[in-house]
């Protein structure tokens, strides 16, 4: 009869190996799980600060849900965009020169409609300011043709811009009958019933 042979007992040194190589993992799982607990609350709180920085500036600018979208897009643009600490920008169609914008319509009415218009798109009918503003609406004017009505018309024999301020310059013709001023080819005035097109002017949107 076969005598069996009883295992041998696993030297001391191999099972102070094993502990130690447990100890290890177990260290590093805990180190792990730690980290991963850490991140995710610096995370949770990094994406709650964010969202609640804007809310509050949404709450503070009062943007309605509806055009938070364009919003975001104008931030974009912006960004790519901007060269200094501020964004200006004017509307589609709008022509933009130092800082203000400039709407040249293309239909054709009445002084009073033009300036009803201009109104209606936050605006006023031009109020030229000075001889580089003068050239660059002259440049427009040319390229677009056509008569432009302008914020100037006339009050007890004087001519006067929409502010209020006297006009300083020539007209011509100085017919009696003509209340209004266009620009053409030159400044000149004319009947305030007469169809012609537009020239709106505001500052430049700011972000």
């Amino acid at each position: 009869m076969r005598r069996h042979k009883k295992p041998k007992a696993a030297p001391a040194q191999y099972l102070h190996v094993v502990l130690v190589i447990a100890a290890v993992a177990l260290k590093v799982v805990e180190i792990t799980t730690l980290a991963f607990i850490v991140q995710k609350n610096q995370c949770n709180s990094t994406i709650e600060s964010i969202g609640q920085n804007f809310q509050n500036e949404n709450e503070e600018l009062n943007i309605p849900p509806k055009y938070l979208d364009a919003y975001d897009a104008i931030q974009d643009l912006c960004a790519a965009t901007a060269t200094g600490t501020v964004c200006e920008f004017c509307p589609l169609n709008w022509d933009s020169f130092n800082g203000k914008c400039y709407f040249f319509s293309e239909v054709r009415s009445n002084w009073s409609m033009g300036d009803s218009d201009c109104k209606r798109r936050k605006a006023e009918l031009i109020f030229i300011k000075d001889v580089k503003e003068q050239d660059f609406i002259l440049r427009n004017v040319a390229l677009k043709n056509g008569h432009f009505w302008i914020g100037l018309k006339k009050s007890d024999s004087n001519w006067y811009w929409k502010t209020g301020e006297k006009f300083q310059g020539n007209m011509s013709p100085t017919s009696e009958e003509h209340q209004c001023a266009t620009y053409g080819k030159d400044l000149s005035a004319e009947s305030c019933f007469n169809p012609n097109k537009w020239i709106c002017k505001k500052n430049m949107s700011r972000f």
